[in-house]
């Protein structure tokens, strides 16, 4: 055989190899690969992954919906125009002012009805949660991903992913972004006994991470957490927490923010000397491409105990001298 067809031969058995083993799944060829390449699936390969000839029972029971900011498509199989009636009072209690584009197609050949509907029904919940994103069962097996909507959002559906699920739903996948923010916010107040933080934070083990190093630094009996999850946060955010963090745990009293790239910083330190280190550790410690402001006022210096025991007797015999000397100077005068 020529060196001219002996590539293209290996290619065409390699891609019979392919076809066979998705045929073997029960994935129709033009979804699976429509899912490799992270692309929504077209309405066609939808209906060939749900329909194929043979046993429906082998296949790939394909459903798919996609939230955008003001408009809500359905795509893929339903077992009957009742259930699609169903889905569509779904669709309206969850999201009554998106416009819905409905491209389902009837199709024998779904799992047991009453699992189906549940696991549709769940995904349409975690998806009204979603500032945009999908939801997809295949049979019922759920792929979610997305942007939540708010902090509290991206916390129910967690909460619900991680618990009970409706009966025969599994997960597949899940990528749920907490909110996008700009500028990303952060901010740690010092008050007499307690430290406040409030803002954004990129993630849990980042919640947790800030939680111990407070612990670390401070000794304030009180620490309040009213971090909110987030996404957006600028590159090398950690580590300009970490320095904003130490240098306030220095002050007497005060607040560090971080508003995107920008760290300002305001309070009271015990003296002058402090207040400069403060300043100085802060510049040196903050990544590259964020930028500082201080405003840090000291305490002025009391005299000590010491101080004031050597004073006073000196003023007091200063005080008697001066008194002597004025009884020496001016006689009292008398009547003529």
């Amino acid at each position: 055989m020529s060196e001219l067809w002996r590539k293209p031969l290996l290619l065409c058995l390699m891609s019979c190899l392919v076809l066979a083993a998705l045929a073997g799944f029960g994935i129709h060829a033009a979804f699976a690969l429509d899912l490799v390449a992270g692309e929504e699936p077209s309405s066609t390969n939808l209906q060939f992954a749900a329909a194929s000839d043979g046993d429906a029972s082998h296949k790939t029971y394909v459903w798919a919906a996609t939230r955008s900011s003001d408009s809500l498509r359905l795509r893929g199989s339903v077992p009957s125009e009742d259930d699609r009636r169903t889905i569509l009072g779904m669709v309206k209690a969850h999201f009554p002012d998106l416009q819905v584009e409905d491209r389902l197609k009837v199709v024998a050949g779904s799992p047991p009805k009453e699992q189906w509907l549940g696991a549709m029904s769940f995904s349409l919940k975690q998806l009204s949660h979603l500032k945009h994103g999908s939801a997809r069962l295949l049979n019922v097996g759920l792929k979610l991903s997305g942007e939540a909507l708010s902090a509290n959002d991206y916390a129910e559906i967690k909460k619900a992913l991680s618990g009970p699920l409706p009966t025969g739903l599994s997960i597949i996948s899940e990528s749920i972004r907490p909110p996008f923010v700009d500028p990303f916010v952060f901010v740690a107040t010092l008050g007499e006994n307690s430290l406040s933080l409030s803002g954004s934070v990129p993630s849990e083990d980042a919640r947790k991470h800030v939680r111990e190093l407070s612990r670390q630094l401070f000794t304030r009996p009180g620490l309040g957490d009213k971090l909110q999850l987030a996404s957006g946060a600028p590159k090398g955010w950690d580590n300009a927490v970490d320095a904003a963090l130490r240098a306030l745990s220095q002050l007497e009293s005060g607040k560090v923010s971080l508003s995107g790239l920008a760290v300002t910083i305001d309070g009271v330190a015990r003296d002058e000397r402090t207040a400069t280190t403060v300043s100085y550790q802060l510049k040196r410690d903050m990544p590259e491409l964020f930028s500082t402001s201080e405003s840090i006022r000291w305490k002025t210096a009391a005299p000590s105990t010491d101080t004031i025991e050597q004073i006073i007797p000196r003023i007091n015999d200063l005080a008697r001298s001066e008194s002597e000397l004025t009884k020496f100077q001016l006689p009292l005068l008398e009547h003529q």
